[in-house]
Parts: structure tokens; C-alpha cells; sequence
């Protein structure tokens, strides 16, 4: 399928997963990366997203869309809100916040309960208090439990391993497990072969999506 897709960036190393989940999804598409790699800094000094800097990313968001985008993915959960502001045009191109579709299929799922796995305490806390939010806001009743594993920052080749140990220390009864973070995804396939459960994950459920929006509206 030829498609352009934004991916808008604020740091890095969220470009690699987003990317190889998009070009599988889109062998014949053409990936445009957008990166403002002060985002997040700039977040940090000022103590959150002010107007100046939520303004910054909108300016990406319309640059993406200005220059032809079929798609737009922002791959920074803490500027999602951008994305989820947007009024969809209609037969427009998605705009999408890094881990709506990966909430969503979540939802979908009704799980009773699902193993949130992040590297950060901070991307555990901030990703389980929205994916219980996407949850009770569907009417579900369901548990999320969350596993910190910081063992997985710089584990490159070895992240599957890691993240499974700590997964298998924390048990796991066939219940979803859902990856946090872009830099985790790598790890999904593995992960799924090892406990034989659904292994969800960021940069898969966005280019689904895409893929969804992009075919029903013929582009």
C-alpha cells in the first residue's frame, strides 16, 4: 500500500519501532519523520506541556498534514492530548496519539485483568492511570497491574530476555501483557512466543490503525 505517514517525534529513540511497525504495515509507504528533540526537555524545565510548547506541536501536526501526510503519529505519550484534541476532518487523514490504538484495542479486548510493563516508574504510573481511565470509561471492570523492569533501558539484544525474566517473576496466567513504551516493542513477538498470551503493543496497534483508516478511505 503507498501511503505517507508523519511519525512527529520528541526524542529518537521512538523512531525505530514506530518506523518497522509502519513499514510492515506499509512496504510500499514513504515514513516522513518530524523531530523536535527539545520537546521533552522543554517540558521538564517548565514543569509540564505549557501553551508555548503544546503550540510547538501543533505546528508539527500541520506541518505533517500541510505537506501530504495520509497519516500523522505522534510517538510522545505526553503529547497525546494534541493529537486527541483534533477534530477529525471528515475523510481526513488520522491524527493519533501514541498509545490511543494500543488503549483501544485494549478495550477491546475486555480483559479481566492485563500486566502493563514499562521501564520507567514514571511511564508505569502515567500509562497505567490512563489505560485504567480508557477502561472505566467503557465500563470495565478490569485490573491492571503494572512490572517495572529498569534492567530493560539499554538491553538491546538482549530485551526480550530481560523483560520475560521479569515478567515470569511477576507470574502470568494468560492475561495480556501491554508494552508501555515505543523502545519495548521490539521485544513483542518474542515475548508472545514465550507466554503464549497476547503481547500489545504501541507502534503494532497505531499502524493497524492506520492501516484501517488509510484502506476505508481509498488513499
Amino acid at each position: 500500500m503507498t501511503a505517507r505517514i508523519a511519525l512527529i517525534s520528541a526524542t529518537p529513540l521512538a523512531i525505530p519501532p514506530a518506523a518497522a511497525a509502519l513499514r510492515d504495515a506499509f512496504p510500499d509507504g514513504d515514513i516522513w519523520n518530524l523531530l523536535d528533540d527539545r520537546l521533552l526537555a522543554d517540558a521538564e524545565r517548565e514543569g509540564g506541556i505549557t501553551e508555548p510548547l503544546a503550540a510547538r506541536m501543533d505546528r508539527l501536526i500541520d506541518l505533517a498534514l500541510d505537506g501530504g501526510a495520509d497519516g500523522v503519529l505522534l510517538t510522545c505519550s505526553q503529547f497525546g492530548v494534541r493529537a486527541d484534541a483534533r477534530d477529525r476532518v471528515a475523510g481526513g487523514p488520522a491524527v493519533l496519539s501514541a498509545d490511543g490504538p494500543l488503549f483501544a484495542e485494549v478495550v477491546a479486548a475486555r480483559p479481566e485483568r492485563v500486566l502493563l510493563v514499562a521501564s520507567l516508574d514514571s511511564a508505569a504510573a502515567d500509562s497505567a492511570e490512563r489505560l485504567g481511565e480508557a477502561l472505566a470509561a467503557a465500563g470495565l471492570d478490569t485490573t491492571v497491574r503494572t512490572v517495572v523492569v529498569r534492567a530493560a533501558v539499554g538491553a538491546g539484544d538482549a530485551l526480550a530476555d530481560v523483560l520475560g525474566d521479569a515478567i515470569a517473576g511477576e507470574g502470568t496466567d494468560g492475561e495480556p501483557i501491554v508494552l508501555a513504551q515505543y523502545s519495548l516493542a521490539p521485544a513483542a513477538a518474542a515475548l508472545a512466543a514465550r507466554f503464549g498470551a497476547a503481547v500489545l503493543d504501541g507502534p503494532s496497534a497505531a499502524a493497524r490503525r492506520l492501516t484501517a483508516d488509510i484502506e476505508s478511505a481509498g488513499r
